[in-house]
């Protein structure tokens, strides 16, 4: 039996360090070590620093900085333009043509960079001009972009779906692979949406078509198209690990953006490496204090506690995983994807292996409810990234553009909650 004493410390020392503005990483941390000192005193502290260095020296974690500089020097770099123009080139022509041209660039930058801002930052500050100049409404244009952005999380490499491999033990690879159709199918049902949101002849693009042109562009463009290829082809065909890939990647990117491209001059890596440095040191930060929090779980037993209460309760399994999706819905609200998954990752991973659910489908479902929290207020980080490319726009107009396309998500989440197979068909082959 768990102390009730020891989880009103933890409950309390989180709440009252959250309510209070201390950041993220230090409101975990604390909580975790009043916890440790509480539970088995405070000469046990001494345990945190061989726990976080065993943890941060996990080669997936290793892996998350240099996504993050990948993503930084391709940002810096404008490698979304090419992507956008190959798209047009070959789509733009067709009803709707242009939102469809925004979707597949979201769709193949989130396969580079793994993160939703940068994609939302990307991809949307070329789209959203060419949507608006076709015609495109802003509920359209706006509600395109938040929700293509959020692609980033889920379409491997994936950030979040880095950390949640690391925290749940299963395997990255074998995670990117199930995340895949499912991202793609959001993908197309955002394609749809465009088409049919589009009417005839406002939105048309140019009827003047050449396919020798679009070829040229697309030849252009085969160096940025390559990227992902190489980096995710790499992975599913086990030649190397997603923290090689990560390398490679940096690498790949810092040659197409400096030597070929000539897009990012040498003069500005030192900026790109800083900022770089920030955003990875920031998130790190959290991965520390999530791990004291998570070694304190782990020493009261919370987890295992939990779990055993719900499998003696008799509670239907599809109950318990509604709860958890409500849970990560309003703490979606509230609190950053990276903190939402350190937290809940550690106490509903136990209970859904319990249940019998597969950790790869579980972390998917995951993943599509974190794509939720980005394009959600009051916190959704793609709204505020959308604002930033648009500062004219109330953040109020973004908002009411963003809600029509969360019934896609919704959509997605549902399906492959009633059909795992979406998720893990790629898995068993």
């Amino acid at each position: 039996m768990i102390s009730s004493t020891i989880i009103f410390i933890l409950l309390g020392v989180l709440l009252v360090c959250l309510v209070a503005g201390v950041p993220i990483a230090f409101s975990l941390g604390l909580a975790g070590a009043a916890t440790i000192a509480a539970a088995s005193g405070v000469p046990f502290l001494v345990q945190i620093p061989l726990t976080l260095q065993r943890a941060l020296a996990d080669p997936v974690i290793l892996a998350v900085p240099m996504y993050i500089l990948m993503g930084e020097i391709l940002y810096r770099g404008k490698v979304g333009q090419q992507l956008f123009d190959v798209a047009n080139a070959w789509i733009g022509r067709i009803r709707g043509g242009t939102g469809v041209s925004a979707v597949t660039a979201f769709t193949f930058f989130a396969a580079i960079v793994g993160s939703s801002m940068a994609s939302v930052l990307t991809i949307g500050r070329i789209a959203i001009p060419e949507m608006q100049k076709a015609g495109y409404p802003k509920r359209l244009s706006h509600g395109l972009s938040v929700v293509g952005g959020s692609l980033g999380i889920l379409i491997p490499p994936s950030i979040p779906l880095i950390i949640y491999a690391s925290l749940a033990s299963v395997s990255p690879a074998q995670l990117f692979l199930a995340g895949l159709l499912p991202g793609l199918l959001i993908a197309a049902m955002l394609s749809v949406w465009a088409m049919l949101m589009a009417p005839r002849p406002k939105y048309a693009a140019s009827s003047h078509w050449s396919g020798r042109a679009a070829l040229r562009i697309t030849l252009r463009a085969l160096p940025d198209l390559a990227l992902p290829v190489v980096v995710l082809g790499g992975i599913y065909l086990g030649i190397y690990t997603p923290t090689e890939a990560a390398g490679i990647g940096v690498v790949l990117a810092l040659l197409l953006t400096v030597v070929l491209r000539q897009s990012l001059s040498l003069r500005e890596l030192p900026e790109v490496m800083i900022t770089a440095t920030r955003h990875s040191a920031g998130l790190l930060a959290i991965v520390v204090g999530a791990l004291v929090l998570g070694s304190a779980l782990t020493l009261i037993g919370l987890p295992q506690f939990l779990a055993k209460q719900v499998m003696e309760a008799g509670v239907e399994p599809w109950i318990v995983l509604l709860i958890m999706n409500l849970v990560w819905i309003i703490l979606g609200c509230f609190l950053e994807v990276i903190s939402i998954i350190l937290i809940t990752v550690p106490v509903f991973v136990p209970i859904a292996v319990a249940l019998g659910f597969d950790p790869l489908w579980f972390g998917i479902l995951m993943v599509i409810n974190m794509e939720l929290a980005v394009i959600t207020p009051p916190l959704g980080m793609n709204l505020f990234a959308l604002k930033a490319i648009l500062p004219e726009e109330r953040i109020e107009t973004i908002i009411r553009a963003a809600l029509p396309s969360l019934a896609i998500v919704l959509t997605v989440l549902a399906l492959v909650w009633i059909f795992p197979d979406i998720a893990l068909v790629l898995t068993r082959l």
